[in-house]
């Protein structure tokens, strides 16, 4: 029987955000939402205003001394938030720029905020001419992009296509000064139930902004979205989207271990092995092992290659280090565990396999990464307490297709990673996402600063600490990939995201996890929170 039945795991706090911002849905639940409150009684036509209304305050918080405005216009409904936010421009006495393809046949409440802007501005009309097109984004210190919102599903064609593509050539050519960019709604071709970009979507940096409106939305929290999205503001108008079908949990960062009881011993709080560092890739097991130490673990053991096993733990002496030849070396070293994590750096020769066999029947929880998500192949791991950690290039591996296909719906591919292989699944990346059944949940935290070789064995590491503990694998999981995720923002506002090493984490793994480092400021906000600040929700479990 595992020893980590008889393990008391510690309690968890952790912040949940506010209730807006606790859930991304799809956009069948978003256009549900709508359809309900039009159907008690919300004018559209109001819900446009509030709307614009909402993204134009951000606007004017974000960028206090903004001058001229040039507001990009398609012609549906996300137009229609666009003239909202012109007139509004206009009457705050903003030097105003209307930009689209061609003249739209605006319908509907984007008809009626036509007619608002023209009362007021009689002589107002879209350019699309060329010269007025450059001339203004040469000049505008905002773009607002209203050109398509959450309906968009297909490519961006056609005469659309060549007016996004003389933007963002416009844009290029502001170089070190380029204008600020606010995306209404969601980025126009960012398809939102996915997270994939069309090629022509306009890209925003750190500096930009998307406001999107009732709820957040799935393709704006996982892969491409993030990056298209920048810092993200919820207005939820009034009319929040309640709890509904097909959403998933978002995960805020803000996540640290009760303090350890004043009677507990090593035993208490878990040994976790670490099967890991074939001939020349001592660094990965290291890195591993290390971070299951900072993440808690009352004992960290060491299977690596024997020509490692004198001097992996110089400058860590804490580190129990075997080297293992064969399954039998192995099984005795399981036999102290109550958690194992295997992969990193393991290679795939035959010393690698004769290990991988060893932990088949592996009797306690257990984090497959790296090698070793190679070595399973399509093999189920049959229910068993088990996580395996992909990055996209390993993911598409697992499930035979390409890198693009798991890129272009993340969310699926967890799905069918977690189905096929029947285990929890984390696939890494922008928006890490964390399945375990039919419970899906995605990191809002985290950066490029983890983009760097080793990251993935810390996570591996942190990981098979909070399973060692005892903790349950969701719990498990969640704290982990949220320790880590904010680790690289630490890192990063400390020292930048340029050269960082993935040894530099375990320092504020530690903080972290004792409550001695506070997240940064999340990239989701609510916009009525007028210094920027939403109340968070903390739990305790």
């Amino acid at each position: 029987m595992s020893e980590a039945r008889h393990l008391v795991p510690p309690r968890v706090f952790r912040d949940e955000g506010a209730a807006s911002l606790r859930r991304a849905y799809p956009v069948e639940a978003i256009v549900s939402h709508e359809q309900t409150l039009f159907a008690d009684g919300v004018e559209p036509y109001g819900l446009m205003e509030q709307a614009g209304a909402a993204a134009f305050d951000q606007l004017q918080r974000r960028w206090p001394t903004v001058g001229r405005v040039a507001v990009l216009v398609g012609p549906g409904q996300n137009g229609g938030d666009g003239l909202v936010i012109a007139r509004l421009a206009y009457q705050a006495g903003l030097q105003v720029d209307l930009l689209g393809w061609k003249q739209p046949e605006f319908r509907q409440s984007a008809a009626r905020a036509w007619s608002a802007l023209r009362q007021e501005w009689p002589s107002i009309e879209v350019r699309h001419q060329l010269g007025a097109v450059d001339a203004a984004l040469g000049s505008a210190d905002v773009v607002v992009d209203a050109l398509f919102g959450i309906g968009l599903t297909g490519p961006i064609e056609g005469a659309a296509a060549t007016f996004m593509q003389r933007v963002a050539e416009g844009l290029d050519l502001r170089g070190a000064h380029p204008p600020g960019l606010l995306a209404v709604d969601t980025p126009s071709g960012l398809h939102c139930d996915t997270g994939a970009v069309d090629p022509l979507t306009l890209r925003a940096d750190l500096t930009d902004l998307t406001v999107t409106f009732l709820g957040c939305k799935i393709g704006q929290v996982t892969g491409a979205g993030v990056a298209a999205c920048g810092e993200r503001v919820l207005a939820d108008l009034g009319w929040p989207l309640a709890d509904a079908g097909g959403g998933v949990t978002l995960l805020h960062g803000g996540w640290r271990l009760a303090a350890r009881p004043a009677d507990g011993h090593k035993g208490t709080f878990g040994t976790v092995l670490v099967v890991a560092g074939n001939r020349g890739m001592p660094g990965a097991a290291r890195l591993a092992a290390e971070a299951a130490l900072r993440g808690g673990a009352g004992k960290v053991i060491v299977a690596t290659h024997p020509v490692h096993a004198a001097t992996l733990n110089i400058g860590r002496p804490e580190l129990i280090v075997h080297g293992v030849e064969s399954q039998r070396d192995l099984l005795r070293l399981l036999g102290e565990a109550t958690a194992v994590a295997i992969g990193p750096g393991l290679g795939r020769d035959a010393w690698a396999m004769e290990l991988w066999r060893g932990l088949r029947d592996c009797p306690v929880p257990m984090v497959v990464d790296a090698d070793a998500l190679r070595l399973l192949g399509s093999r189920s791991l049959g229910n068993r307490e088990a996580v395996i950690t992909p990055h996209p290039g390993e993911a598409a591996g697992l499930l035979e297709c390409g890198v693009d296909q798991i890129n272009a719906d993340r969310l699926s591919a967890t799905r069918r990673l977690a189905a096929s292989y029947g285990c929890a699944v984390v696939l890494k990346g922008a928006g890490s996402i964390l399945a375990d059944g039919d419970y899906l949940s995605v990191c809002q935290r985290g950066g490029p600063a983890l983009a760097t070789a080793g990251s993935g064995d810390v996570l591996s590491g942190l990981i098979a600490a909070l399973l060692a503990m005892g903790l349950p694998m969701s719990a498990a999981v969640e704290g982990a990939v949220s320790v880590h995720a904010v680790a690289g923002e630490v890192e990063a506002d400390a020292h930048g995201s340029w050269g960082a090493a993935a040894g530099d984490l375990s320092t504020s793994i530690r903080a972290l996890i004792n409550g001695h480092q506070r997240p940064g400021a999340s990239p989701w906000r609510l916009a009525e929170a007028e210094d920027g600040q939403a109340a968070d929700g903390q739990a305790a479990s």
